[in-house]
């Protein structure tokens, strides 16, 4: 009869080839670790960028359509005589072309790009037309360093004329 051997457990070959195996995983999980990183933060950009754009949008459409108050509205699109500041505007139409850095409102990076141009519903509510007409489409261009494109937003608006 041959003896047992007592001997038993783990070979450095053994201890080894473990080692190897725990650090290819460690390494895998740290890849992946940092690319959910490098997403949250970019998450986190792109949705502060959708509050600012919802929230300069809002502010827009609550003002008036348009400097008259009833239909023929007004010639031009933009500030009229005396709107200097984004305080003065009174309706939709003098937020075109308007810009903001909001860096110090808490927005450290981002920007905005206002437009607001006549449409003609029956042609294209894309297109810009350059009469007056009861829609006006109003676009909110949201920028910011780390995005790779402007998140914009996009409204149509209609002058609603009363008949007495």
């Amino acid at each position: 009869m041959k003896p047992r051997s007592l001997n038993r457990g783990f070979s450095i070959i053994d201890m080894i080839m473990g080692l190897g195996i725990l650090a290819v995983a460690i390494v895998g999980i740290m890849t992946a670790q940092r690319a959910y990183v490098s997403m949250s933060s970019e998450v986190e950009v792109k949705l502060r960028a959708i509050s600012l754009g919802n929230s300069v949008m809002n502010v827009i459409r609550m003002h008036r359509f348009d400097e008259n108050v009833s239909d023929p509205w007004g010639a031009s699109l933009g500030t009229d005589t005396g709107e200097t500041t984004s305080a003065d505007y009174d309706d939709i139409d003098d937020y075109a072309g308007a810009t903001w850095d909001f860096s110090s409102d808490g927005f450290e990076g981002y920007s905005v790009l206002t437009r607001v141009f006549n449409v003609n519903l029956t042609s294209s509510w894309l297109d810009s037309v350059n009469v007056r007409t009861n829609y006006k489409r109003i676009l909110v261009h949201v920028y910011n360093t780390s995005m790779d494109s402007s998140m914009v937003f996009s409204s149509i608006y209609a002058g609603i004329v009363v008949d007495d």
